[in-house]
């Protein structure tokens, strides 16, 4: 898009270290992974390796909102868990009901889950991904399926429609929810497609979004969100 052409999603190799804006070398990297250069540079490697675990060093940014009483940004170091991360916002505003852990991309979780340690290695364990440190709390008194929805709403949306797993696959998984949501048809027959979507949006979609599109919606199954009789 900044060269001006429709932005999609391109094949690799080469990467953009190797050919990347206007066909130059180019460093793609976010504002917090930059921060931390400073700190590096200045007390060194060693003491910044410190913090954290073995294989997740340093301090995390987590941008914590929805039901809880401080929302705001925290820094913690990699390995504080989901609960203190809350318990440092104050706390659930009212009863839990869930937690979006890596924003739209990630997965929800119950408070049966708040032990979960916040780093790579325990997250990708529990099928989540961390991403830019999105931490979104829903008490009891949220419509849960209306969120769900709305992820779904977002990917099809989002969608640069330049592959048809992601281009169709995104659509199809927010009509089978809104069929569920509406109750015009046979939950297990739709539960079941959703099922199928995830394989072939995860295994056949060029780009990460295309791949990550399902992981919210699947985690909620998972826990009963979405399914589960009204």
């Amino acid at each position: 898009s900044i060269e001006g052409f429709r932005g999609e999603p391109r094949q690799k190799p080469p990467f953009p270290t190797q050919a990347g804006l206007f066909g130059l070398p180019t460093l793609v990297n976010n504002v917090e992974s930059l921060m931390n250069v400073p700190t590096i540079v200045l007390e060194g490697g060693d003491a910044f390796s410190a913090i954290g675990t073995e294989d997740s060093k340093g301090p995390k940014l987590f941008c914590v909102s929805g039901n809880v009483k401080d929302p705001g940004v925290y820094e913690v170091p990699f390995g504080a868990t989901t609960g203190e991360l809350i318990e440092l916002a104050g706390g659930v505003d009212g009863e839990v009901a869930a937690v979006l852990i890596g924003g739209a991309a990630g997965a929800f979780i119950t408070e049966a889950d708040f032990g979960l340690p916040l780093t790579f290695e325990d997250t990708r364990e529990h099928g989540i991904g961390l991403g830019s440190g999105v931490v979104l709390v829903f008490n009891t008194d949220t419509d849960l399926p209306d969120i769900v929805s709305r992820i779904a709403h977002f990917f099809a949306e989002e969608s640069c429609g330049v592959c048809v797993p992601c281009r169709a696959g995104t659509v199809r998984q927010e009509e089978t929810l809104l069929r569920i949501r509406t109750g015009s048809t046979d939950v297990d027959t739709e539960l079941t497609l959703l099922s199928d979507l995830d394989h072939v949006l995860r295994d056949a979609s060029i780009c990460g979004l295309g791949q990550a599109a399902s992981a919210a919606v699947q985690s909620a199954l998972a826990i009963g969100i979405v399914g589960r009789s009204s």
